[in-house]
């Protein structure tokens, strides 16, 4: 079977799978932060002045008073690539004020990009990020491509930056061919793997929910592996390790045990959660998709809107709350990652452009 086939045979397992997802709204109740409290902020590349898309996700760094945003137009690079195009576009990872986000009078930012263009080998389009406050570094997994017999192949590597962009020199350290999330903690990275199979084992694990995907080690070690998409990866103030289990609804705790990483409780959440952040009180920060075939359509073709809702999740009681919701998808499309802190709700998309800035009323 050649790579196109299973490609397309991919795609029609994955449509199938969100096929059997139901698409009426789901009443969750009013949110924190409404659309009058919320405005949009462009971002633009600092060196290139091109518009930053894609800002997937990103890590606080609170000392420093700022925003490491990961972001590509992952749809572009995909298509470029499929279609052999002489250049696959990139992105970066850029450092965003927080005070200037923060400034209700701010429309545009211009942000420093830390990691672009021809700084890492194969190309710089990065997909989950995390600040290591004990380091100063800015791990990513980094999807490179590189060219093979005229065609380009992609190869997921976690990559390291300093915080004041400076190149981190060290082994080179592939990652799963299904990396999603990454948590850096003290020089040593946690990586998320959202399927088992990169094949089209991996539609068929979309298909029937199979848990089979999870968290590995920064040396390849599985170290769990009974999640159904393991997506957003985050470790809470007391010390959990919280997963994201995009096709389950739900936000898994895991703990340690004799026998290794378990899943100790589960928070049920109104839709896909994606990627994961603590907020300044402690709560879980989960962007979710209430639609899956939705945010399918408009991640993999472009094809219309997809709803933003973000939630908080208490670690330790369970309770979640509504910060946002756009079931439109108008005001922001696709939110991919939200974080609460200094007073704001942020959040980033896949496939939307800049960042929604949100302030709740007094």
């Amino acid at each position: 079977m050649t790579r196109g086939s299973r490609a397309l045979l991919n795609c029609a397992a994955a449509a199938l799978a969100v096929a059997f997802v139901g698409c009426a709204r789901e009443e969750v109740g009013p949110a924190k932060y409404s659309a009058e409290m919320c405005r949009r902020v462009a971002l633009t590349d600092q060196v290139s002045g091109e518009t930053i898309r894609g800002a997937e996700d990103f890590a606080v760094d609170k000392a420093r008073g700022r925003l490491y945003v990961a972001a590509y137009d992952r749809r572009a690079a995909e298509r470029a690539a499929r279609k052999k195009a002489i250049l696959v576009p990139q992105g970066g990872v850029y450092a965003v004020s927080l005070s200037a986000l923060f400034d209700p009078l701010t429309d545009e930012i211009s942000a420093a990009p830390l990691a672009r263009g021809d700084d890492i080998a194969g190309g710089v389009r990065p997909q989950g990020v995390s600040y290591d406050a004990a380091t100063g570094e800015i791990a990513f997994i980094n999807r490179a491509y590189q060219r093979i017999n005229g065609g380009w192949r992609m190869t997921p590597r976690v990559e390291r930056v300093g915080a004041d962009g400076a190149a981190f020199v060290g082994a080179e350290e592939p990652a799963p061919c299904s990396a999603n999330s990454i948590l850096e903690e003290n020089g040593k990275a946690i990586v998320s793997f959202d399927h088992a199979d990169c094949g089209f084992g991996a539609g068929i694990e979309d298909a029937f929910s199979l848990k089979r995907s999870g968290l590995v080690s920064a040396k390849g070690d599985v170290l769990f592996d009974e999640a159904a998409y393991a997506n957003g990866l985050a470790r809470t103030l007391g010390g959990d390790l919280v997963l994201a289990a995009t096709r389950e609804n739900a936000l898994l705790v895991i703990r340690n045990s004799p026998d290794g990483l378990v899943e100790a409780a589960r928070i049920a959440v109104p839709g896909g959660p994606d990627n994961l952040k603590i907020a300044d009180d402690g709560g879980v920060v989960a962007a979710v998709h209430p639609s899956m075939l939705r945010i399918f359509l408009n991640r993999r073709f472009g094809f219309g809107h997809a709803p933003s809702r973000i939630v908080k999740a208490d670690p330790d009681g369970g309770e979640v709350a509504v910060l946002f919701d756009d079931e439109s998808g108008k005001l922001f499309s696709a939110a991919t990652a939200a974080v609460e802190t200094g007073g704001h709700l942020i959040a980033g998309s896949v496939t939307d452009a800049g960042l929604l800035v949100c302030k709740a009323g007094a």
